[in-house]
């Protein structure tokens, strides 16, 4: 199916911001593609690393998931997003049913991506795309996305791609109770000397004021001692805008009183949990505020569902979601208010590499426990080893000597330490066995 408006999204995110207005923008940048009928080539077995999920659900109870994986890691050329559904309630789920991989895969990247149901019920599939070769001057990072208006149906139908901007869009949009939607993309490449602020490195913020037909640049945030952003934005009861973002400390704050056109500078929320990884924020039908983090102060452990009643001042109220090493939520709420949580374990331990989601409510996490029929804990979407994927030792061969590549190429030693991989696990460490699976 045509998106027919997607071709004046495009158009509209090339015009430059009216503080920036400059000669006309060309030539468009090339529009990727899906693979809606995956081959052998992206079965389970072929992986050998997976991680960073997101998760939806349809109006009539249909659960779609999406995360990536490949051959070789994270940062490397040939990785892939997929999607699988499942119409049980996450007890079974499908092989992928449409894959997002970028031409050419030997030297374009992909990652992140993740999903996104909107208020006309509306499925958003929100893909990125790294090709040095575009000859676009939005960049040679830029994120997409694929919609699907009928999210209920096992065999989705999806739209031409929709341009949101340059950068990487990593989480889910924000609506305003103005009907605007706020869209996060983050933008790790700065231009160098760049005046234009959709160009600088950090986090940003798009705006569409017409049900996503359209965005637009509305800010940058500045926030000292970021890496990656990984920001989300929530609206308060009293209008202002409450922005998180992920540091090498823990979280970092911001705050918006003009519907996000300006925001404070970035000061720190916590320094005690969630040092440089991502976490889930969301306001739910409730009023309450939902944040998902590793409450830990060191490592990617103890991911913990907790409740706020004043607006994200003090979360008070917490649920352990899994104790083990795991990383990188993202959520959902569906009309009775279940909250569907998903997340990733450990992307390089033989045996584990899972992604997992949770099934609970806020009746739990107030409880501290479960204590609702209907939740469930660690409940296992994919595991690479179940389906004889995962790493070997020739991959953890191979990874040593890409890892000494990848550190000459930045001036390192082979042993430094690695941005592109964003995990703490190590190919030595790779070995382990996982820990055994939290009760619930």
């Amino acid at each position: 199916m045509r998106h027919p408006l997607s071709l004046f999204a495009i158009l509209s995110l090339l015009a430059l911001p009216l503080a920036h207005a400059a000669e006309p923008v060309s030539p468009a940048p090339i529009q990727p593609k899906l693979i809606t009928n995956p081959g052998p080539e992206y079965a389970h077995a072929a992986r050998k690393w997976q991680g960073i999920p997101s998760i939806e659900v349809s109006p009539g109870g249909r659960l779609w998931a999406t995360w990536y994986g490949g051959s070789a890691g994270e940062g490397e050329a040939g990785n892939y997003q997929m999607l699988v559904t499942s119409g049980d309630d996450g007890r079974t789920w499908s092989d992928p049913v449409a894959v997002f991989q970028p031409q050419p895969a030997d030297t374009s990247h992909t990652g992140d991506g993740h999903l996104w149901t909107d208020p006309q019920g509306r499925l958003w599939w929100v893909v990125n795309r790294l090709l040095r070769d575009d000859p676009s001057p939005l960049g040679f990072r830029t994120s997409w996305a694929f919609l699907n208006t009928r999210p209920d149906d096992a065999q989705p139908q999806w739209s031409e791609p929709i341009l949101l901007g340059p950068g990487q869009g990593l989480n889910k949009p924000t609506v305003l109770s103005t009907g605007e939607w706020l869209n996060p993309l983050d933008n790790f490449s700065a231009v160098p000397k760049a005046t234009d602020p959709r160009f600088t490195k950090g986090a940003k913020v798009y705006v569409s004021t017409d049900k996503g037909t359209s965005w637009s640049f509305r800010a940058a945030v500045a926030i000292p001692e970021v890496i990656f952003a990984e920001h989300m934005i929530a609206e308060r009861k009293d209008g202002s805008l409450w922005l998180l973002a992920r540091t090498t400390y823990g979280i970092a704050q911001s705050t918006s009183s003009d519907r996000g056109q300006t925001w404070s500078p970035g000061e720190p929320f916590t320094r005690e949990m969630n040092v440089g990884t991502r976490f889930f924020l969301r306001r739910l039908k409730s009023g309450r505020m939902l944040l998902v983090v590793n409450d830990h102060p060191k490592a990617r452990k103890n991911l913990t569902a907790m409740l706020s009643d004043d607006d994200g001042r003090t979360f008070p109220h917490k649920l352990l979601l899994d104790e083990r090493s795991t990383s990188y939520p993202d959520g959902t709420e569906t009309a009775d208010g279940s909250l569907y949580i998903i997340y990733d374990q450990q992307r390089y331990t033989r045996d584990a590499q899972q992604i997992i989601f949770a099934k609970i409510t806020e009746a739990d996490i107030l409880a501290g426990k479960v204590v609702t029929p209907t939740s469930r804990l660690a409940q296992k979407i994919n595991r690479l080893a179940d389906f004889g994927g995962g790493i070997d030792d020739q991959w953890v061969a191979d990874e040593k000597v890409r890892a000494a590549a990848r550190a000459k190429k930045r001036g390192a030693k082979p042993d430094a330490a690695n941005p592109v991989r964003d995990t703490a696990e190590k190919p030595g460490e790779s070995l382990k066995q996982p820990a055994k699976p939290p009760q619930p």
